[in-house]
């Protein structure tokens, strides 16, 4: 990016003093809805609260936050500039040079990072850091920027504040402007739309993913996961399987960061493909990363970089079992002046009969000690059992309780041939034995 375009972004904006200036000067901001057209730039603003705010080279909305009983008055801000001419490969400079127009948060590390591509082949990255405390106001801010080979724009947005449920929401609404930037009219609307020559898998494919990972108390948790592949054939995949009934077009649409787009290359006339190209959703900023992996079939197999993908049949429709299947879970750490557990145990009796029977209880344990007083607590709760009929069929599970509400949810056998093993809506159930 050229001295111009850095002196542009600085004038615009001069640091933290700045926004805490504007958010207090803002007077009758007029209500604004969408769609935009900013110096060429087209978005999707939102309008649940969201108001213009404020001229010139960056255009501006503002939404307020009451005080409440919990929270101070706080204010979230979205800022979007127009499009800057600059090659591609300076976006990170570009970057950098945006964030510095406030100097506090530029000091501050990286706490979430996001870089690949749009769905329309831009190059973008997502940067969020946290927290610059200026007169009893907290401050956090997330910078995209979005480049393709001759222009790019940078949206920010700002918090003071504004934290929890309300953070939540405001980021949401920001991550739906982000999505919705369109440099060139031709540019389409974020979706998952496989292309011409997408796909050519189907089914589903379970992977045993084990480790060790950092737990909220300081320590270790082993972990052994059946991690699940879901492939359509037209090119969509998804590493959750749809629950609901829903299929993968459906889920994607609605949970785009569970999925993706793929496709086979390499191989020939005489051989099969040698590398799966898969485009993932990574935020819900519209991030896609594209990794090119090693891939081969082993009869109804797959293996993805060294890794075996075992083909997971569904159940015949009908299908009946006949068994106690139990989901346990438990986390403990400790540091130096507290420790803390949590675990839980579910517990579902299916029967041959097509009935079903379902427990389960949950409990935590805390303790700290500050200046030689130490303090606890313990908790527990057991859920409501629940009985009824079950049906099976494919990759779905439906419960119906005596008073006709059904649930539905997702799972399959990851042994082929065994129900020792049952994942169901992404939690291994293991079969108990009685031994």
């Amino acid at each position: 990016m050229g001295n111009a375009q850095i002196d542009r972004v600085g004038r615009v904006r001069s640091g933290l003093g700045f926004i805490l200036v504007l958010v207090s000067l803002l007077s009758s901001p007029q209500s604004f809805a969408a769609p935009a057209e900013i110096g060429g730039l087209t978005v999707t603003l939102p309008d649940a609260g969201w108001r213009k705010a404020g001229k010139g080279n960056l255009f501006m909305l503002q939404k307020e936050f009451p005080e409440t009983e919990d929270d101070k008055r706080g204010n979230a801000l979205i800022q979007i500039t127009k499009p800057l001419a600059a090659a591609r490969n300076s976006l990170q400079a570009g970057m950098k040079t945006f964030v510095a127009t406030l100097p506090d948060m530029a000091k501050e590390d990286i706490l979430i990072k996001h870089y690949g591509v749009t769905v329309n082949g831009y190059d973008i990255r997502v940067e969020e850091r946290c927290c610059v405390h200026q007169k009893n106001v907290s401050i956090s801010q997330i910078v995209v920027g979005i480049a393709d080979d001759k222009q790019q724009v940078y949206l920010q947005l700002v918090l003071l504040n504004v934290n929890g449920d309300r953070s939540s929401s405001a980021e949401a609404d920001f991550a739906t402007v982000v999505r919705s930037v369109k440099l060139d009219s031709s540019d389409k609307d974020f979706d998952l739309v496989p292309t011409s020559g997408d796909g050519g898998l189907d089914g589903v494919f379970t992977h045993l993913d084990t480790g060790l990972q950092p737990n909220v108390f300081g320590g270790m948790d082993f972990y052994s996961d059946s991690t699940i592949t879901t492939f359509d054939p037209k090119g969509l995949f998804s590493t959750e399987l749809p629950k609901g009934g829903r299929s993968i077009t459906e889920h994607c649409k609605e949970t785009p960061t569970d999925c993706g787009l793929y496709k086979l290359t390499g191989g020939g006339f005489f051989s099969s493909a040698g590398s799966i190209e898969m485009r993932s959703v990574t935020s819900a900023y519209g991030t896609i990363e594209i990794e090119t992996k090693p891939f081969s079939k082993k009869g109804e197999n797959l293996m993805i970089a060294e890794a075996d993908y075992r083909a997971v049949p569904p159940f015949d429709e009908g299908t009946t079992l006949d068994g106690e299947w139990v989901s346990t879970f438990a986390s403990s750490g400790m540091t130096a002046t507290s420790s803390g557990s949590v675990a839980s145990s579910h517990t579902l009796r299916l029967h041959r009969n097509g009935t079903f029977e379902r427990t389960g209880w949950s409990g935590a344990s805390m303790t700290n000690e500050i200046g030689g007083s130490q303090s606890g607590v313990t908790t527990s709760s057991n859920r409501p059992g629940a009985s009824g009929r079950y049906k099976l069929s494919g990759y779905r599970l439906d419960l119906t309780d005596a008073s006709g509400k059904t649930e539905t949810m997702s799972i399959f056998e990851p042994d082929k041939g065994s129900d020792g093993l049952l994942v169901i809506n992404g939690n291994n159930y293991l079969k108990d034995d009685g031994k």
